[in-house]
């Protein structure tokens, strides 16, 4: 787990233990490093391709159903509706989409890329794939399988709190929904496992290092 305190030096060269910051907080990192990967890949799309991230985002979701409705689009991109219906016409406007009548509902639209809509994504993805290979390179292939599984876990994990925090539930009698791992004499899962701590205490290091030097 990450610290919640960290010990400083005092002037008599004694150690004691710091108050507790939020920025040693799992939360506090997790929003920092977003908003840093956010701003990367913001200053990365429009240099080369003069579009924003929500932009490429857009584009993306939308290459992958073909066609889709705009309401699908804005929840996919975690975009308010109002903000989203900006994106999509500026990327009708530039042609890169399209809307056609949804039969299904006449009261929505469909989206879908124009021929040169598909090009723009086809050049997004390539350089998205790009800047993914460039984050992985610290780490190895199984330290970053590990890391995905382990997002793919927070992620549940802050839908079922949401939920409990909409309910009004209370966050301190939470149980956890993932038991935990059992103990095993194979050695090749020991091996696994003790990838796994080593991969996060390397990921914890990383981050304070690159987080104290933003601050």
């Amino acid at each position: 787990m990450l610290q919640q305190g960290i010990c400083v030096a005092t002037a008599k060269g004694k150690r004691k233990e710091a108050p507790p910051s939020f920025r040693n907080l799992l939360t506090f990192r997790l929003h920092r490093v977003a908003r840093i990967s956010e701003r990367i890949s913001e200053q990365y799309y429009r240099k080369q391709l003069n579009l924003s991230l929500p932009e490429c985002r857009v584009i993306g979701i939308t290459a992958g159903y073909g066609s889709v409705s705009f309401k699908r689009v804005a929840a996919a991109a975690n975009l308010e509706k109002s903000y989203a219906s900006r994106v999509v016409s500026a990327l009708v406007e530039r042609g890169i989409m399209e809307k056609l009548v949804n039969p299904s509902d006449s009261r929505s639209v469909l989206l879908q890329l124009t021929e040169q809509g598909k090009a723009v994504h086809a050049e997004t993805f390539a350089m998205a794939l790009a800047l993914n290979d460039l984050l992985q390179l610290p780490f190895a292939s199984a330290q970053v399988d590990a890391f995905l599984s382990f997002l793919t876990t927070l992620e549940q994990q802050l839908d079922r709190t949401s939920g409990l925090i909409e309910s009004g539930g209370d966050l301190a009698s939470a149980t956890p929904a993932v038991a935990p791992m059992p103990e095993s004499d194979s050695p090749e899962e020991a091996r696994s496992f003790e990838l796994d701590r080593n991969f996060a205490r390397q990921l914890h290091d990383m981050l304070g290092k690159y987080l104290a030097a933003e601050g």
